[in-house]
C-alpha cells in the first residue's frame, strides 16, 4: 500500500511538472528561445547532465541540433541514417542505452570533439499532432542512476508538449515571414503606383506646358516691346516706372513657365569638376542685384586656401543655391543675415544655407518637398521639388533642420568626384 501511495505521489508530481512545463513552453513563441527553454527544463526534470533537441531537415534528410545544454558546443549536423538519434528519427522507437560505447549506433566522435563522457542515453522521437516525427529528444547521463521506464514516459510526454510548441513557433515564424513579405510587396506596389501617378501627372503637365507655354511666350514678345517705349521717353518717370513693372511681370511669367517646363521633364546634365567656392561667390554676387534681398546681409563662409572640388553642373547648382537663398530671404526679417557655409567630408562637400527667419513648422515640414505645395502668395510650389531632383541627379542629398522662431538651415551634399551613375 505504501509503495502504491509513493507511486501515486510520484505520478502526481510528474503531472504537475508537465502542466507547468506546458504553460511555460506555450508562452514562448520565438523558436531559438523555445528550444533553449525546452532543453534546460528537460535537463532539470530528468535530473541529467545534458539534453539536446535534434530537428529533422526533411529536404536534406539531416538531423541538426539547434540548442544544447550542459556544455558549450557548436551546432551538430549529420545524416538521418546515422547514429542513435538517426535510428530514433527513422523508427519512432524510444531507446534507453546504459552502455553507449558498446552500442553499434553510438558516435564516439562527438564525445571526442566536445570532451564530454557519455555514460547513458535516453532518446525519444518528437511527434506532432499528425504523428509526424519532427525531431529527436536526447538526454544524457542520469545523475543518480540509470534512466528508468518512468523517465521514458516523462520524456515522451515532454517530447509531445515540445513538438506542439515547436510547431506553433514555426507556424508563427512562417506567418511573420509571409506578413513581412506582404508588407515589402505592398510598399513596393505603393511606390510603383505613386511613380506611375507622378509620371502621368508629369506627362500631362509637360503637354500643357508645351502648348500653353508656346502661346504665352509668343504674346510675351509683344510685352517685351515696351522697353522700346522707355527708350523713346527716357526722362518720363511714369513711363519708366510702368515699363519696369510690366517687364518684371513678364520675367515672372517666363520664370513660372521655365519652372513648369523643368518640373515636367527629366533632364541629364553635363557635369565637370568645379570649385564650389567659386560657384558660391558667383551666386552671392548675382543675389546682390536681387531686389527681394536688398535688406538681407548675405555672407559666405568658404573653405580657404584650397578649392572645394565638386563634380557637378555648375549652372544647376547655382539654380538650386539661388532658389534656397531667395526662400531664406522671404522667410527672414529685414537686416538679418543669411550665411552660406561649406563643410568638407571624406567624399563630399556640404553647403549649409542658414537664415534667421521664422523657421518651418511641423505641418509645413511634412509637405515641403511635395510639388505645388507653397506658403507664398505668388509661389508655384515647384522650386524645392526641382532643387531636390537636381541634387539627386548629382547623386547628392538635400535636407533641412529648423526651429520655429529661430531659423532654418538647408544642407546640400555634393560629391567631390564623378560616380558611376552620374549623368553625362
Amino acid at each position: 500500500m505504501n509503495e502504491k501511495n509513493l507511486e501515486i505521489s510520484y505520478k502526481n508530481k510528474q503531472l504537475d511538472a508537465l502542466l507547468r512545463v506546458a504553460v511555460l513552453l506555450t508562452s514562448e513563441t520565438e523558436l531559438n528561445k523555445l528550444l533553449d527553454l525546452i532543453v534546460k527544463t528537460t535537463t532539470e526534470l530528468l535530473n541529467s547532465e545534458r539534453a539536446t533537441v535534434f530537428l529533422v531537415n526533411e529536404n536534406e534528410q539531416l538531423l541538426y541540433s539547434r540548442i544544447g545544454s550542459g556544455l558549450e558546443q557548436t551546432e551538430i549536423c549529420f545524416p538521418i541514417t546515422e547514429g542513435i538519434a538517426g535510428h530514433v528519427a527513422r523508427s519512432g522507437e524510444v531507446l534507453i542505452i546504459d552502455d553507449p560505447y558498446n552500442h553499434p549506433g553510438f558516435n564516439k566522435q562527438i564525445d571526442i570533439q566536445t570532451g564530454f563522457k557519455t555514460r547513458n542515453i535516453l532518446c525519444a522521437p518528437m511527434q506532432n499532432i499528425s504523428k509526424k516525427i519532427i525531431g529527436v529528444f536526447q538526454v544524457l547521463n542520469k545523475l543518480d542512476s540509470s534512466f528508468s521506464e518512468d523517465d521514458k514516459e516523462l520524456l515522451l510526454a515532454l517530447a509531445s508538449i515540445s513538438a506542439a510548441a515547436i510547431e506553433n513557433a514555426r507556424m508563427l515564424e512562417e506567418i511573420n515571414r509571409q506578413l513581412n513579405e506582404l508588407k515589402i510587396a505592398y510598399d513596393e506596389l505603393h511606390a510603383a503606383q505613386e511613380t506611375i501617378i507622378r509620371q502621368e501627372k508629369l506627362a500631362t503637365i509637360g503637354q500643357l506646358a508645351s502648348g500653353i507655354g508656346h502661346e504665352i511666350r509668343s504674346q510675351l514678345t509683344v510685352v517685351s516691346a515696351v522697353s522700346g517705349i522707355r527708350r523713346l521717353h527716357p526722362d518720363d518717370v511714369k513711363v519708366k516706372m510702368y515699363t519696369e513693372l510690366i517687364l518684371e511681370a513678364r520675367n515672372r511669367i517666363v520664370s513660372i513657365l521655365d519652372e513648369i517646363r523643368d518640373f515636367s521633364k527629366k533632364k541629364e546634365y553635363v557635369m565637370q569638376s568645379h570649385d564650389l567656392n567659386q560657384i558660391i561667390e558667383n551666386v552671392v554676387e548675382l543675389c546682390s542685384f536681387d531686389k527681394d534681398l536688398d535688406n538681407i546681409n548675405l555672407t559666405a563662409d568658404l573653405i580657404k586656401d584650397t578649392p572645394a572640388e565638386v563634380y557637378v553642373n555648375s549652372d544647376k547648382i547655382k539654380q538650386v543655391l539661388i532658389n534656397l537663398v531667395r526662400n531664406a530671404g522671404h522667410a527672414s526679417p529685414p537686416k538679418s543675415t543669411i550665411t552660406i557655409k561649406v563643410v568638407a567630408s571624406a567624399e563630399n562637400q556640404i553647403m549649409q544655407i542658414t537664415d534667421q527667419g521664422s523657421g518651418i513648422s511641423e505641418e509645413v515640414a511634412k509637405n515641403i518637398w511635395e510639388p505645388f505645395f507653397t506658403t507664398k502668395k505668388q509661389g508655384t510650389g515647384l522650386g524645392l521639388d526641382i532643387c531636390k531632383r537636381i541634387i539627386e541627379s548629382h547623386n547628392g542629398k538635400i535636407w533641412f533642420e529648423s526651429e520655429v522662431g529661430k531659423g532654418t538651415t538647408f544642407f546640400v551634399q555634393l560629391p567631390m568626384k564623378k560616380s558611376e551613375s552620374s549623368n553625362q
